[in-house]
């Protein structure tokens, strides 16, 4: 059998293989020629790959005797040779990297070369470092004591290093979400159909087809039959590679370009073919002919084709795509089998097939591939292709974070990044200091399998742009070395965006160098190849890979020129290339010491400067580390050393019975007092002792024994005093009252008593789901002091679900954890049967009236000779702690056990009723208590297919660093108003969220409802709601329901038709909701109206969402957008916001597209000529699409002014029905605001009050601004102003006369033109803002009479009803039907 080896390379892939509409999953497998075999199963079998390097080919005869020995006794081996080229350095283990490899001092940058191996390389031996390898064998062996072998192996006379390899795996983005237990899988799969969508908008539908990438499934609608029309992908226009395809190539044979990968679609139309464009190949084949991996031209997973059509789509066809290399005459591919079509392979026989490409001639490899184990022997493999000549191209890796990954990570190797259209970094690419390039790798469209197309993601399609990029130029410059076109490239790369904070001049370990550009790069090789690339031949007796430093110091080596040195970064002075090296400069660099040896001293190249110590920055050095506990810690200026100023906190109050804590953010102690309880219940007595602390008595005898009585008692008497149940007595024909649920006390007597459940009288109609909760209040007495309202009083002690069996035949509860009642003492029980019933809306449970002579809570009902159940309230309220009603005997069945004051074993009830328990098992108590079940969440996505059979082989583990992207796993926050008693009902309200510390976004509302049947409405605006109220295109809906029945009294999520639209809330912004109903929302009322939208409550300093305000809210109409005025009473919203954190530095939402920012348009008017001031002027605009005017800026005479604004449909200039429009003689003005303004002068713009002017599209209007005094400023000669939405027109007219607050326009329309100057700012009217807008009336006057806030009043705990004082709850007869009570209530 063929064994696979362990080392782990993978694809670079980002995100979802995602065809047109279709987004599928990923079946991963790694096979054999026999079968498919399981990691897990190779790695206790003790099979693995060894790589040997050896120094002279005596060592590597050692090597073959050995393995040849091994089989001799029987040992599974194999082994093949590998032949360097040249003699290479084996260097030791290198360091795992990390972050800080890019912070390290400017001046240096190079990479650590020793520390802990690397957690993937499970056994490695070297000899020395830097010992000579002429070569290198393969050994795949299986063994029970593979460091034995090693061992073995490692002893052989010429052999330099052993190295275990590792196994391979694909890490695409659906598999790490496999492996990592999924969480935003779909958000990225949405990210990525979004910009496949966006791409496919520019074709009819009929013309796009994509391959349906079904991992495992035959492709049967892939690209068959019709051709589509040619497209460039943006990466092709963006590496500018049709700048140097207009050139004609200087070398004569075509350039033969290695793509090692998943393999090649041969045949494929777009493509070049074996036939005519001699495209070949290599792919592992065994002893017997089998081939493991399979062959060269099948790829069955589709991304080794997409590379290469990146590479070389062919571009002469009219259809399809084209690629950086589209004429298939100017080059040859070369396919290396390197990955197995499940993506998966080895490091061994990647190498295999790249030795290969370059056994065949090829000077250029492409690699989308990589792993996180870094290897000496590969290394210098990859140094051996470099000096023949090669130049090998890598993927950096999709961790999205400062991780290293391999090939990219060895020297010789050019490391790839990747960007988006936009030209900024990809939120994945993996950042270190061997990031040498970046190219697009950001929604790519390429070539697919079964001669399809599709678009993916990742620095997986990056690596093949600059590979592309890379073979185009040496066909031009074919004299040039490997290490030259590498040099040319980086040093005529793109910069960055500037706006982009990641970038930096020159390197930085983002971007690298920059993005690839073939026609920068181009006309910088026309120069010379040692112009553009540095020296042609390395100094001395060096090799090309001497020269091969990669990412930040590929340049430090090899220079011609001092341009050939990287000037961009002034910490480290002037450079000059001195025999080939770029050297500082003496007295170039900043010498950055204050002479003070508690500072930190560095350069920061980011600072403006004057002179060079202005870079300089001096921190003081942290002793501190912020714990207060800690003591306080200073630094010695004379030793530069931090020591002890004051001792730490002692927090010890020698007393053993007390928990001593210190806060670490104040210092201030904490004595609390120990609680000892070893959760033993029949060991009594636990104490506590000053001196040694807690003291546990040893179990009593006869403990919790319940079938066992007592001494002294006799047989008749035993089965009473030794019971485990009471059951409280009634009669069925009439208990007939229908409730929420009984609260009510019992009374232990001279026994501790545990509660093991209850067997309840319920009933529930079949079909609807339903909870119990049980709450427990130690002490009792429920309604002293109110406490029957007070839920944070209550323990939440069961949560289950429940089949009521009806009533007369008990339905069990068994608690989860028993309660323990001590002797002598009362305890509350609270039980509740929950349903979500549109049709009832209520809990059920059976209760009855008290019997003549008790009628008072706590008078006994039943009991035996350890308990008592007393009289008890039912509860009517739905969220279960706002309403009790008057007395009421619970029909219940209590189970417990007797704690025996001697007991010798924990309590056990032996005789629980047999009737099937309900198996729901409660995971954690609700806060606050549900109020609706949680309905089964609707898929928002076709889900993926089920596979059709079974993978058969598993990946063996999560790899300790991953190629592609680390998710961003948003932190959820639910931030809930106080708990109220009472409510008043509202049909709208408004009220504002403003952000904390960090950026956020809200995906939910939860809202307390007051009505069975409503629609509801939830608009958002940026900034506070307080002025806008009443302005509907102010607003953006953002959820909406159909008319849902909702219940009473019940908080509830809303079943939003189109979801919620998530909104973004910025650290610090203000963002306001307006809740609207056609039925009752329910909030509790505030006497205050100062109050409104100043802050009501606050997520807590220790949130992952610190500091988030809600506000007080404001209560409207039934209409849309009608308000109360401002001295209406205050509200307090009851509900819940929940919310999400973001990615850092993104302000895109983690689970969908974030709200746009509700903005303003604005437009300016033309520049001006000859300029005065005048009274006002009259001017023409046109809309093209529905707006509202809001504001005018006009630059005015500095003072105080009173200014009018006024509108009429039509221009300003002409007449109709008799009267000239420049007039107000048929009332066809309109005034829209007039006000006072203050101006600071005339260069500066001044706004008028706020108007609200709503103009249809293709409307023309003419306006008036007016003062009475002379003040506003005008210009002659100007043109007419337009952004496509609004123009504003020139030949304005003067007004020369103000006529008062009745009529602002002019007798006669002057014959000199004037000009509007400034501003006027106008939202986009939507359809619905625009219709909301003309119902109401634009900034209409609402009835200015305060709604009866007593006619809405639901509860108030202060005087709870049904407290037998003649409330609306009291008396022995059912309020209505139901005998609910409600319809007092409404």
């Amino acid at each position: 059998m063929t064994f696979l080896s362990k080392g782990t390379l993978t694809l670079c892939l980002l995100a979802a293989f995602a065809a047109i509409g279709t987004v599928s999953a990923l079946d991963l497998e790694i096979t054999t020629e026999e079968e498919a075999v399981q990691p897990f199963d190779l790695w206790d079998s003790g099979s693995a790959t060894l790589l040997v390097s050896y120094a002279d080919d005596a060592g590597h005869e050692s090597v073959v005797n050995l393995t040849n020995e091994m089989k001799k006794q029987g040992k599974k081996i194999k082994e093949k040779n590998v032949k360097l080229a040249k003699q290479q350095k084996v260097k030791g283990a290198k360091a795992a990297k990390n972050e800080d490899d890019d912070e390290e001092d400017a001046g240096a940058g190079k990479r650590a070369k020793a520390g802990k191996r690397d957690r993937n390389r499970r056994l490695r031996f070297l000899q020395e470092d830097d010992t000579i390898a002429t070569g290198f064998s393969i050994i795949e062996i299986e063994s029970d004591d593979l460091e034995a072998e090693v061992s073995a192996l490692g002893s052989l006379e010429g052999v330099t290093a052993v190295e275990e390899d590792g196994i391979m795996h694909i890490e695409s983005i659906e598999y790490q979400q496999k492996l990592r237990g999924g969480g935003g899988l779909a958000d990225h799969i949405r990210e990525i159909q979004d910009a496949i969508r966006a791409t496919a908008g520019e074709f009819p539908d009929d013309e796009v087809e994509f391959s349906p990438n079904l991992e495992g499934e035959e492709e049967a609608d892939a690209f068959h039959g019709r051709r589509l029309a040619q497209e460039t992908p943006y990466g092709i226009t963006m590496v500018n590679a049709s700048y140097v395809n207009s050139k004609p190539p200087v070398m004569q044979d075509p350039i033969k370009i290695c793509v090692v990968d998943t393999g090649y679609d041969l045949g494929h139309p777009d493509l070049p073919n074996g036939e005519e464009h001699n495209v070949t190949g290599w792919h592992k084949v065994n002893a017997d002919g089998s081939t493991p991996f399979n062959k060269w031209d099948i790829d069955g997973h589709g991304h080794g084709t997409h590379c290469a059509g990146t590479i070389g789509a062919i571009g002469t066809n009219d259809f399809g795509v084209t690629s950086v290399n589209p004429d298939p005459s100017k080059f040859q591919f070369i396919i290396g089998k390197g990955l197995s079509d499940s993506g998966s392979g080895s490091n061994a026989n990647v190498m295999e097939a790249v030795q290969e490409c370059v056994n065949a001639g090829a000077k250029v490899v492409s690699m989308s591939l990589g792993g996180t184990g870094s290897s000496s022997i590969t290394e210098a493999f990859y140094k051996d292709q470099y000096d023949q000549g090669v130049l090998i191209i890598a993927a950096a890796g999709n961790s999205g974070a400062d991780s290293w990954g391999y090939p990219a990570g060895y020297p010789p190797v050019m490391s790839v990044g990747s960007v988006m259209e936009s030209g900024s970094l990809s939120y994945f690419s993996t950042r270190n200091t061997q990031v040498e390039i970046t190219g697009p790798g950001h929604s790519v469209k390429s070539t697919h399998k079964n001669n399809g197309y599709t678009t993916m993601s990742g620095t997986s399609m990056a690596c093949p742009h600059v590979a592309g990029v890379a073979a185009l130029l040496w066909t031009h410059f074919p004299a040039c070395t490997n290490n030259q076109i590498r040099n040319a490239m980086i040093r005529s790369a793109y910069e960055p965006p500037t706006t982009d904070a990641k970038n930096t001049p020159g390197w930085d370990k983002y971007y690298g160098w920059g993005t690839v550009n073939a026609g920068s790069a181009y006309d910088l090789l026309s120069k010379g190849c040692e112009v553009a690339g540095g020296v042609t031949d390395p100094p001395g007796d060096g090799e090309l890979s001497d020269l091969a430093k990669g990412g930040k110091d590929q340049l430090d080596l090899g220079c011609t020129l001092d341009e050939h040195c990287d000037q961009s970064n002034p910490c480290l002075g002037t450079l000059q290339c001195i025999a080939g090296t770029c050297e500082q400069i003496a007295g170039s660099a900043p010498v950055c010491d204050d002479g003070k040896k508690c500072t930190i001293d560095t350069c920061d190249p980011s600072k403006p400067y004057n002179v060079l110590t202005d870079l300089c920055v001096f921190t003081p050095k942290a002793c501190e580390n912020g714990n207060m506990c800690d003591g306080i810690k200073d630094c010695d200026e004379e030793t530069g050393s931090c020591y002890e100023k004051e001792p730490p906190v002692d927090c010890d109050d020698s007393n053993a019975c007390t928990t001593d804590t210190c806060n670490p953010s104040t210092g201030i102690c904490s004595n609390t007092a120990l609680s000892c309880n070893d959760n033993n219940a029949c060991t009594l007595n636990d104490t506590c002792d000053p001196l040694t602390g807690c003291i546990f008595e040893e179990p009593q005898q006869n403990c919790c024994g319940n079938a066992e009585c007592e001494a002294g008692e006799t047989e008749s008497s035993c089965p009473v005093d030794c019971g485990d149940s009471l059951t409280t007595s009634f009669d069925t024909s009439i208990a007939n009252r229908v409730e929420l649920g009984p609260m009510f006390d019992i009374q232990t007597k001279s026994k501790n008593v545990t509660i093991a459940g209850f067997e309840l009288n319920c009933y529930v109609p079949d079909g609807i789901e339903s909870k119990v909760f049980v709450y427990s209040l130690p002490g009792g007495k429920y309604y002293d002091n109110g406490s029957w309202y007070k839920k944070y009083l209550w323990d939440l002690v069961h949560e289950s679900s429940i089949s009521c069996n009806g009533f007369g035949t008990p339905t069990p509860v068994t608690l989860a954890e028993s309660v323990t009642v001590p002797k002598e003492s009362k305890h509350s029980f609270f039980i509740l049967i929950y349903t979500d019933s549109a049709a009832t809306g209520y809990w059920f449970y059976k209760s009855m009236y008290p019997p003549s002579g008790k009628t008072a809570r706590y008078s006994p009902l039943d009991e035996d000779s350890y308990l008592q159940i007393q009289t008890g309230s039912g509860s009517y309220c739905i969220s279960g702690f706002c309403s009790i009603v008057s007395p009421r005997r619970p029909a219940i069945t209590i189970n417990y056990a007797v704690i025996n004051d001697s007991p010798t074993t924990s309590p056990t009830i032996s005789i629980m009723p047999s009737t099937p328990v309900p198996t729901y098992t409660p995971t954690t108590r609700p806060t606050p208590l549900p109020t609706t079940l949680a309905p089964t969440p609707v898929p928002t996505a076709t889900p993926t297919p089920e596979p059709t059979s079974a993978p058969t082989d598993m990946p063996s583990f999560a790899p300790s660093e991953s190629l592609a992207p680390t998710p961003f796993e948003p932190v959820k926050v639910t931030v809930s108003s106080p708990e109220a008693n009472s409510a008043t009902s509202v049909y709208s309200f408004y009220f504002d969220v403003t952000g904390g510390t960090v950026d956020s976004v809200i995906t939910n509302i939860k809202l307390t409802t007051w009505h069975s049947m409503q629609e509801i409405k939830v608009f958002a605006k940026r900034g506070t709601g307080k002025e806008s109220e009443q302005i509907p295109c102010d607003w953006q809906l953002v959820a909406e329901t159909g008319n849902e029945i909702t219940g009473y009294w019940k908080e509830l999520y809303p079943t939003w038709t189109n979801g919620f639209q998530p909104v973004e809330l910025f650290a610090g912004e203000t963002i306001s909701l307006y809740v609207m109903s056609n039925g009752r929302l329910l909030t509790k009322y505030v006497a205050s109206s100062s109050l409104k939208y100043t802050p009501h409550f606050a997520t807590p300093s220790s949130s992952p969402l610190p500091g988030i305000n809600v506000s007080y809210a404001a209560y409207g109409q039934r209409a849309l957008f009608k308000s109360y005025p401002s001295y209406y009473s205050s509200r307090e919203f009851m509900g819940a916001l929940d919310l999400e954190t973001v990615a850092p530095g993104s302000t895109m939402s983690p689970t969908s597209a974030p709200t746009v920012k509700f903005s303003t348009n604005q437009i300016e008017s033309a520049d001006a000529g000859t300029e005065n001031t005048y009274l006002g002027i009259q001017f023409d605009v046109q809309a093209t699409s529905a707006v509202i005017l809001k504001k005018f800026d006009l630059h005015v005479a500095a003072g105080t002014h009173f200014v009018e604004v006024w509108y009429r449909h039509g221009s300003h200039k002409g007449s109709s029905s008799g009267c000239a429009h420049h007039n107000n003689w048929c009332n066809k003005w309109m005034k829209a605001v007039g006000g006072t303004i203050v101006s600071s002068g005339q260069d500066t713009l001044t706004s008028t009050p706020e108007v609200s002017i709503l103009m249809s599209a293709g409307d023309t209007f003419g306006l008036a601004v007016v003062f009475p005094h002379s003040g506003l400023v005008a210009s002659t000669g100007a043109d007419d102003a337009t952004d496509g939405v609004l123009t504003i027109k020139s030949s304005g007219s003067l007004i020369n006369d103000y006529y008062g607050n009745e009529v602002n326009t002019i007798h006669d329309l002057e014959s000199t033109s004037i000009n509007f100057k400034g501003k006027i700012e106008y939202d986009i009217a939507n359809s619905f803002c625009a219709t909301i807008s003309a119902q109401n009336g634009v900034l209409s006057d609402v009835d200015d009479i305060e709604p009866d806030v007593t006619e809405d009043n639901i509860t108030e705990p202060s005087g709870p009803v049904g407290d037998g004082a003649g409330g609306p709850m009291d008396g022995n007869e059912p309020m209505d039907g139901m005998g609910d009570g409600f319809d007092s209530l409404s």
